[in-house]
């Protein structure tokens, strides 16, 4: 049995499993494979392994029929020539439009710089691409599913990325940090989010990162039997009636590295060693709980830890939820090992993976605007990290943080110097940022001034200052030269 009806037949074995219809999904593969017939990845694998392991991603998330439909169609129209009309016509109409969300922009929907007939050819392939993930935006926030296609087409991609040329690896990241990355991140999409980075992460630091990586490897191969023993003494210690799965996740290389850094200051990825892998958390644990009170389920677990694991397990810290908004903990077992336990149900273990896909997703005109954008990673004063865009001032950040923070800008400090930084101080990559305000009784005293337009470089900054202005001083004709 070849690799893509391997693959396809445990899609098929899930859904049947769950009691689902099947006929759809088998048409749409037969479709997929006929018209990727004569076609070959870059490494020479048939290429219809591509389209079955971005559905085989989705089936792990328990979407519908017509999100594996799509997704097994996700390149028909691009690369072979199969017509969206044709689509809603073999399928339905949710497939189609699933398919269009994730199709790029050709030569005939291009709409080229017509005060530049005789574009660059460079300027033109990154003009299309752009409008292809604009595109992406527009329709997937009418249908998100389309955008969790995008990230399972994206994360396969990369994975599969080693023989292409170094140099269009790179690019290929860079345009992931450009758009797919901060659309999962708005969206909540927490699996989609770490792994795509995490990919990005491994071919940005190939060459000097190689020890890392192997240590990774090892350190979770050679812990393998500790991590089983965890799982079981867990499900023995807990009551059926409550907790109904019990899933360990490795934590990513990245993610580790991260966190290596925070304790390691200045820390080098080359030069990690195995023993402070142990230092901080590698695992996730989820348990899943049914719809059952939660206070009995909390009452259960922690009973079940201090208690039966009592010598085995002990409880280091308690932090809140991102998703969840519940009590999450670190354990730490006998042997040092490191693990974040997670109490939530069902629904809400596939919220935090997949993200906030039920209804319709809030992209905002803030939001519109600032995808696209190069990002930087910025940490606050306690150390949590926000995403802005590149050539973001102090200023910038300020309004990102909270409207009045901006208003009431006083001074900030950059990576705890004792310089007091201006509004217009461009933030870099990496930096840890504190706002100070001025504050009196009756809260934030606004210090907002004419002159701040041109210290913000984000629209949403800018959008609030002009509000600001016409209403407390209405002066609009000022307004308008800048903006």
């Amino acid at each position: 049995m070849s690799r893509e009806q391997e693959v396809f037949e445990e899609i098929i074995s899930r859904y049947k499993k769950a009691h689902l219809s099947t006929s759809l999904v088998e048409k749409a593969f037969l479709v997929a494979k006929d018209l990727h017939a004569n076609q070959t990845r870059n490494d020479g694998t048939p290429y219809i392994v591509h389209p079955v392991e971005v559905a085989r991603i989705l089936a792990d998330f328990d979407f519908d029929e017509d999100v594996i439909c799509a997704a097994l169609l996700h390149d028909t129209v691009e690369d072979c020539g199969y017509k969206l009309a044709q689509i809603e016509q073999d399928f339905n109409k949710n497939v189609a439009n699933l398919v269009d969300i994730v199709s790029a922009i050709d030569e005939t929907t291009y709409n080229f710089d017509k005060e530049n007939l005789f574009e660059d050819p460079e300027f033109k392939k990154s003009s299309m691409d752009d409008q292809t993930f604009k595109k992406l935006i527009s329709l997937g926030k009418k249908n998100p599913s389309g955008f969790c296609i995008k990230f399972a087409d994206r994360l396969h991609n990369l994975k599969t990325i080693d023989t292409f040329d170094f140099s269009k690896q790179i690019e290929k990241v860079r345009e992931t940090e450009k758009w797919i990355l901060p659309i999962a991140k708005k969206l909540g999409a927490e699996f989609f989010f770490r792994a795509i980075q995490n990919e990005c992460f491994r071919i940005l630091n190939k060459k000097q990162g190689e020890l890392y990586f192997s240590s990774y490897e090892f350190y979770h191969k050679t812990n393998k039997r500790n991590v089983e023993r965890m799982s079981q003494n867990l499900q023995s210690s807990f009551s059926t009636n409550f907790v109904k799965q019990i899933l360990i996740h490795d934590v990513l290389e990245y993610k580790v590295f991260d966190d290596l850094r925070e304790i390691y200051k200045n820390l080098n990825i080359e030069q990690v060693t195995q023993g402070q892998l142990i230092r901080v958390t590698n695992y996730n644990i989820y348990l899943i709980y049914d719809n059952s009170n939660y206070k009995n389920v909390l009452k259960d677990v922690l009973l079940g830890i201090n208690k039966k694991l009592s010598g085995l397990v002990k409880v280091l810290d308690a932090k809140i939820g991102r998703f969840t908004q519940k009590p999450y903990y670190v354990l730490e077992d006998d042997l040092k090992n490191k693990y974040n336990l997670y109490i939530m149900t069902k629904n809400e273990y596939r919220i935090c993976q997949i993200g906030t896909l039920d209804g319709q997703v809030e992209i905002d005109e803030d939001d519109e605007e600032e995808l696209g954008s190069d990002w930087i990673k910025v940490r606050t004063r306690s150390g949590e990290r926000k995403y802005i865009p590149k050539d973001s001032t102090a200023l910038d950040f300020a309004f990102k943080l909270h409207e009045d923070l901006g208003f009431g800008f006083d001074y900030a400090v950059i990576n705890k110097s004792k310089t007091k930084f201006p509004p217009y101080t461009k933030l870099n990559d990496g930096d840890q940022v504190e706002i100070m305000v001025v504050r009196d009784d009756d809260g934030v005293v606004d210090k907002s001034q004419i002159k701040w337009l041109a210290y913000v470089n984000t629209e949403p900054a800018k959008r609030r200052l002009i509000k600001h202005f016409e209403k407390m001083l209405k002066i609009n004709n000022i307004i308008v030269e800048y903006n």
